[in-house]
């Protein structure tokens, strides 16, 4: 079985005897290879290429493009600067118009980069893409404060741009499954800070855009990053084919709440940012005890930190496997 069938195969609850390893590799394949991640977040060819060396030193069994939040803010009119290796939004606006064009802003770089990984290696590696979500996207476009004032039930812009956020991510995702994605990731790490009664109120939009990716005959998969526990009980009303879980959530609860759902996670990125091969690898196999080998895809809580040693990456590779691979010179 090649790798991109068996993380198909995790998703779709067959049984296997490891599961796969998505780590979620971004940003790190630029200061694997000494270069600078911003160029790579500008340019949809070096994000394509310092992905492919990453998976050629790892070999997972899927690759992603970057995570970036503010990519979709930027492209209806938001100001962003990068602060170290990542963009962040330094001005924040009111979109005149909510009409998707792959032209917008940086939008067409990471469709290209899709496009790329998927043509060099989507016949046998999983290739995944990502879509900031409706309540995030608004959060990026109009600030905390006005998201704070949603979340509360109180009257802001935010409520008025959700159906339109959620028409823009579901076209993006679409474009993203046409360039080649097997999978698309809806971040959504606002929601963490969302009452399940807020959530509830989310669930709709991020649907539209899980069917978006679903129609297309891809994989909608959820992504909050934080403590969801409070949240948990609701998952099962997201039509995602998969759901990522943070460190701090406990994958037995998860896996009790969801049941016959794909499970991905929940490896610290603390841990693999500081920790030693030894409580990787006992980290690694509490999970895989947790979840189990149907349904679960072995994962990071979120993206892999930049530096991140690579050594700790190879240990959680290591370890889902069972057996030591041979690993390339990078």
């Amino acid at each position: 079985m090649i790798p991109k069938e068996m993380v198909i195969s995790a998703i779709e609850g067959g049984e296997l005897e490891a599961p796969p390893v998505l780590p979620l590799i971004g940003a790190h394949s630029a200061v694997l290879a000494n270069r600078d991640p911003r160029e790579a977040f500008k340019d949809g060819r070096l994000m394509a290429e310092l992905q492919m060396r990453a998976v050629e030193f790892y070999q997972p069994d899927g690759i992603f493009h970057y995570m970036d939040l503010t990519l979709e803010a930027e492209a209806l009119g938001a100001e962003i600067e990068f602060k170290g290796y990542f963009p962040v939004v330094v001005r924040h606006c009111i979109p005149e118009e909510v009409e998707f064009d792959v032209g917008k802003g940086r939008i067409g770089e990471f469709v290209r980069a899709i496009t790329l990984l998927d043509r060099e290696l989507g016949s046998r590696l999983f290739i995944g893409a990502y879509v900031t979500g409706p309540l995030t996207m608004a959060v990026e476009l109009l600030g905390s404060k006005e998201g704070a004032r949603w979340l509360v039930g109180r009257g802001s812009v935010v409520g008025e741009l959700l159906p339109k956020l959620s028409k823009f991510a579901s076209d993006y995702a679409r474009a993203l499954v046409d360039a080649g994605a097997d999978g698309v990731m809806i971040l959504e790490p606002y929601c963490a800070l969302a009452s399940p009664k807020a959530f509830g109120r989310v669930i709709l939009f991020i649907n539209e855009v899980c069917h978006a990716v679903s129609s297309k005959g891809a994989y909608p998969i959820l992504h909050i990053c934080g403590n969801t526990t409070h949240l948990l009980s609701l998952y099962p009303e997201v039509s995602a084919s998969a759901y990522q879980v943070d460190s701090v959530v406990s994958l037995e609860k998860a896996r009790e709440e969801l049941g016959d759902r794909c499970l991905m996670g929940n490896v610290s990125t603390t841990l693999l940012l500081y920790g030693e091969e030894e409580s990787i690898t006992s980290t690694v196999r509490r999970c895989i005890e947790k979840a189990g080998t149907r349904y679960y895809i072995l994962s990071a809580g979120c993206e892999v930190p930049p530096e991140t040693p690579p050594e700790n990456l190879k240990a959680l590779i290591k370890a889902a496997r069972g057996r030591v691979k041979h690993m390339l010179n990078f």
